[in-house]
């Protein structure tokens, strides 16, 4: 299996989540949503060849880093969805509440 990087893991969650407040279009009860708390545990890896560098792997639940210089890490990331205009996001969109 390919490893995930970081910035594709947070994009598919951005994805999801917008898909699920889309989905919540139709309802008379909408919900403001809060701080998300994301837990991941992540793979560092040092480059040696190529681009030298830190590259960052999201780990499936119980995986094992196995490249090279690796070490892993669990990481807690608190997110706050904020709407285009800098307000609160609620399911259904950003409708105005009636």
């Amino acid at each position: 299996m390919e490893p995930i990087g970081l910035k594709d893991a947070i994009e598919v969650l951005r994805k999801e989540l917008s898909e699920s407040i889309l989905a919540a279009a139709d309802e008379e009860l909408r919900f403001e949503v809060g701080q998300i708390t994301v837990e991941m545990q992540l793979a560092v890896e040092r480059k040696t060849e190529g681009k030298a560098g830190i590259k960052f792997w999201v780990l499936e639940i119980g995986g094992q880093g196995s490249r090279g210089t690796t070490e892993t890490h669990k990481v807690t990331i608190p997110l706050k969805p904020i709407g285009l205009h800098g307000g609160p996001v609620l399911t259904g969109g950003n409708r105005i509440p009636e």
